[in-house]
């Protein structure tokens, strides 16, 4: 899709224009009469009805097409809080109703959200995004296999149906996020809410040579250069080869020399995942990362410490003070991996 100046520039302001493309182009093939299912609670709608129609016309703009889905006993009234702007359109399943340029809207009184999600997953659309006032929980990804007693009751009861839904229709994306970032949550990585996760299955040991190879590539927009695998002496893989770090035991200490994850799974917290298997299982390594590569700020927050030379950032964590110098310099004369 050819973007104006006018939406690109706004898409800018939003995040990192390799990010939104991405998302753009996965949402535009979907397969699905929607792209997204909304459901706002009241308080939502009461404090940023208009905040979150600007944002469902510039989704459709950029030809995305959300449903939303107001279910239980206050349907109704936010229903009146929508129903004056000609943006929306009353509809009932399995219709998505008759106006492209309308954003279809379910109105089911005596339905609650799991019963109504699971008539539309994925009839209409695979992702959900649960809208409210407050925003996400007080964490990025919430792995429903893990419940939180202490969370709140209107809390724990979205993440029961997240857990429910996610449970019977596998692969859902299932979000929650505030009506003002509803647009930053959908087109960057870091979101800005919640991601209900089910959680990855990470093996360790061997591995699949071709599929590793495979991930590198994709991850890492380069073709590896031959023999990029020969000194990895631990793997860790998602089970379906969507993440992997590489690491290789070295003369100046434990390697990680590579973190892949696929562009289909960022975002979706399998490198959290991946990164506390490695350190569940490793106390002490090292790593590179090019200069003004995006992700340097979340190895930031996980490294002990960091050093800048030359093209590269040599990151460090659990190592002892008397073995830095050496692995900087390693990392500084190590060839690139890529061609």
């Amino acid at each position: 899709m050819l973007l104006n100046k006018t939406i690109r520039l706004f898409l800018d302001s939003i995040g990192r224009r390799e990010e939104y493309e991405f998302y753009l182009n996965k949402f535009q093939s979907a397969g699905t009469d929607c792209f997204a299912l909304l459901v706002p609670d009241l308080e939502s709608l009461e404090q940023g009805a208009e905040a979150l129609a600007f944002d469902l016309k510039f989704l459709l703009k950029l030809g995305l097409r959300p449903a939303v889905v107001l279910c239980g006993p206050d349907a109704g009234t936010k229903w009146n809080l929508l129903k004056d702007s000609s943006l929306f359109e009353l509809t009932e399943f399995p219709s998505i109703g008759k106006r492209k340029a309308g954003i279809p809207v379910f109105v089911e009184e005596n339905v609650q959200p799991l019963e109504s999600l699971l008539q539309k997953v994925p009839a209409i659309g695979k992702r959900v995004h649960f809208i409210r006032a407050g925003g996400g929980l007080n964490t990025e990804y919430y792995y429903v296999q893990k419940p939180d007693a202490e969370l709140p009751p209107e809390d724990k009861a979205m993440a029961d149906a997240a857990a429910a839904l996610l449970e019977a229709r596998p692969g859902t994306h299932i979000s929650v996020t505030s009506p003002i970032n509803l647009l930053k949550e959908i087109f960057t990585v870091k979101g800005a809410g919640t991601v209900f996760r089910r959680g990855s299955t990470v093996l360790s040991g061997k591995a699949d040579k071709e599929r590793l190879l495979a991930l590198l590539e994709e991850s890492f927009g380069k073709k590896p250069k031959e023999g990029v695998l020969s000194d990895v002496t631990q793997i860790y893989f998602e089970e379906n080869y969507r993440g992997a770090a590489l690491l290789e035991q070295q003369s100046a200490g434990l390697y990680l020399s590579k973190f892949a994850v696929g562009s289909e799974a960022r975002g979706e917290g399998l490198a959290q995942e991946l990164w506390e298997e490695v350190c569940k299982k490793h106390s002490a390594f090292f790593w590179r990362s090019r200069k003004g590569n995006p992700i340097n700020q979340w190895y930031d927050r996980h490294a002990d410490g960091r050093h800048t030379a030359g093209d590269w950032v040599v990151f460090w964590r659990g190592m002892d003070a008397a073995a830095i110098p050496a692995l900087i310099a390693f990392c500084v004369s190590r060839p690139a991996d890529f061609v």
